[in-house]
């Protein structure tokens, strides 16, 4: 945690950045918390932790240096704590995740040891403030997904006619108005509580890579944002399923616009998905 009395202009903007109201405003949609912050559309998170010098340094070299390891070591607890309370789906989190499939805390610390040093401060009073990165993709995404996720070559799809029209390449859900909160694992679901998209649906390569979906705030971003691709079908969320906060309904109409082209499939089967968020 940055405490009071750290002065440099990078740890003060860190203590304004640390009380904006969750989500932060912005095209991204970052979730602020105690220790730091996690990037739902970018997929990275951030933790920040502070060092002291010892008592009785043997010279200025000395005193920094303690001060930055001790502060690395705050920042990597803090990392580990984030990530440990990061939702994987509307019932678990990762904590639960690792305790379900017997994983030791150590294997995730052993993980968090990829994180890169993004910014180093040095305080007046000799203090040293150190924020941590770490990508939800790659090594942490395969860590937190689900076995039931599996790689897939092809997807079954229905027959269809010759499709005269260009395919769609990816999909957007406007959430806009429904209190949706980012997991790792989100559903996508019809009114009867048809899962349209979730695990079943992707190929765990491509939840690695790219994650299952990504987050943003306004629709003019997603609607250009490279996951998508050009020609994104769109959709609207009308609330979360039966309460649980990181699954979102949609219409019969939309969800028959999703099953009714066989090629949609492909760009579930890749991760292609976008939601947009308050």
């Amino acid at each position: 945690m940055v405490r009071k009395g750290l002065m440099s202009v990078t740890v003060v903007l860190w203590c304004l950045f640390l009380i904006v109201p969750k989500p932060a405003a912005g095209e991204n949609y970052i979730e602020i918390l105690d220790q730091g912050r996690i990037d739902w559309t970018n997929g990275f998170i951030e933790a920040m932790g502070v060092g002291a010098p010892p008592p009785n340094p043997l010279n200025p070299a000395h005193a920094r240096a303690v001060a930055e390891n001790h502060a690395t070591i705050a920042a990597r607890r803090n990392l580990l704590e984030i990530v440990k309370n990061i939702r994987v789906n509307s019932e678990t989190r990762v904590l639960d995740h690792m305790a379900a499939k017997e994983m030791s805390e150590k294997a995730l610390e052993t993980l968090l040891i990829d994180a890169k040093t993004v910014d180093l401060s040095y305080e007046r009073d000799e203090k040293v403030g150190v924020k941590l990165s770490m990508k939800l993709q790659g090594s942490l995404a395969e860590f937190m997904l689900p076995e039931d996720i599996l790689i897939i070559s092809t997807v079954k799809q229905p027959k269809e006619q010759a499709q005269k029209e260009e395919p769609f390449t990816g999909l957007i859900v406007d959430c806009k108005g429904v209190s949706l909160e980012p997991a790792v694992v989100p559903l996508i679901l019809d009114e009867d509580g048809a899962i349209l998209y979730g695990p079943a649906f992707v190929s765990r390569e491509h939840a690695v890579e790219r994650r299952m979906a990504s987050y943003v705030r306004e629709t003019a971003s997603a609607e250009s944002d490279l996951r998508v691709g050009s020609n994104p079908l769109k959709v609207k969320g009308i609330r979360t399923f039966e309460g649980k906060a990181c699954d979102v309904m949609i219409s019969h109409a939309d969800a028959a616009r999703i099953r009714g082209l066989a090629s949609n499939f492909n760009f579930l089967h890749q991760c292609r998905v976008l939601l947009v968020v308050d």
